[in-house]
């Protein structure tokens, strides 16, 4: 065999090796593509995921409270109804107020607002029918735009952040 020869299998033979190694390379980028992408989207999963449990960690926290309030409802309502049967004595009723006070300004401080009832329309949301205020005379009643008006509060209800906690308790027309 000449060395001409010789060197033209040689140069085939590494122009072969050449394109082989061509493809593996190609093959191997393509892996790789594939590993970054599946990478970035377990990194965006990932991300995601914090995300939602830091919401979820914040909506916990918002009513964790949600308890101790409902405790301290009943008090606040004793207070208000102690208010409305007030002693002579000035000094008791200023401290009674200032407590309610206290109470007001710490329920507004964690997002607690009581419920409108008097005037407002019956919402199930809110609202829970304790009574139906009775027509006045005996003739059958023609419904007016006024049914379904709450027109007393057996018992308020509150909402924390927007969200019910206590439904009012009340009588409608």
């Amino acid at each position: 065999m000449s060395a001409d020869k010789k060197n033209d299998l040689d140069i085939d033979n590494l122009k072969k090796e050449i394109d082989s190694l061509k493809k593996e390379l190609e093959e191997e980028k393509k892996k790789s593509k594939e590993y970054l992408a599946g990478w970035q989207r377990a990194k965006a999963d990932y991300i995601n995921q914090e995300r939602e449990i830091e919401r979820q960690r914040s909506e916990w926290l918002e009513f964790a409270n949600t308890t101790l309030i409902l405790e301290i409802l009943p008090i606040y309502e004793h207070f208000i109804r102690a208010l409305e049967h007030k002693d002579k004595s000035e000094d008791f009723i200023k401290g009674l107020e200032q407590i309610k006070k206290q109470f007001e300004d710490l329920f507004k401080k964690l997002g607690v607002e009581k419920i409108k009832t008097i005037g407002e329309k019956f919402n199930p949301e809110f609202h829970e029918v304790v009574a139906r205020q009775q027509p006045t005379n005996d003739k059958q009643q023609i419904a007016t735009d006024t049914d379904g008006i709450i027109v007393e509060e057996v018992s308020p209800g509150y909402k924390i952040n927007g969200k019910v906690i206590k439904v009012a308790k009340v009588v409608i027309k």
